[in-house]
């Protein structure tokens, strides 16, 4: 089985993000589920280019569980949404990841946005 490389998985609640996630810090994250053997399963993958745990708060009430990764910064929080995307191709997500406005990055799988 793949690994998404995150952390986790916690519990999608604003206790379960608060105790997780223990800075402001960008990042890329995960939304799932288990099955009854324990495995994780990806059903979203997004990113916060700014503050992950905001981010994930929005999304409480939508999953169960989340894996995610501090990252240093939001060009590093684009690729590796950019690689889980790739990797789990998630029922969640009908499009590729979006760049930020104002930035020329690649997907590093797939060069989508090499002539954008």
């Amino acid at each position: 089985m793949i690994s998404t490389g995150l952390l986790g998985p916690f519990r999608l609640t604003f206790d379960g993000i608060n105790d997780a996630i223990p800075r402001v810090s960008p990042g890329a994250y995960a939304l799932g589920h288990t099955d009854v053997s324990g495995r994780f399963y990806v059903d979203f993958v997004g990113r916060a280019d700014t503050h992950i745990r905001d981010k994930l708060h929005s999304f409480i009430g939508s999953a169960t569980l989340f894996k995610y990764a501090c990252l240093p910064n939001a060009e590093a929080a684009f690729l590796k949404e950019c690689e889980l995307y790739h990797a789990f191709k998630p029922p969640g997500n009908r499009t590729h990841p979006d760049r930020p406005s104002g930035t020329n990055w690649e997907c590093p799988r797939c060069r989508f946005f090499r002539f954008q």
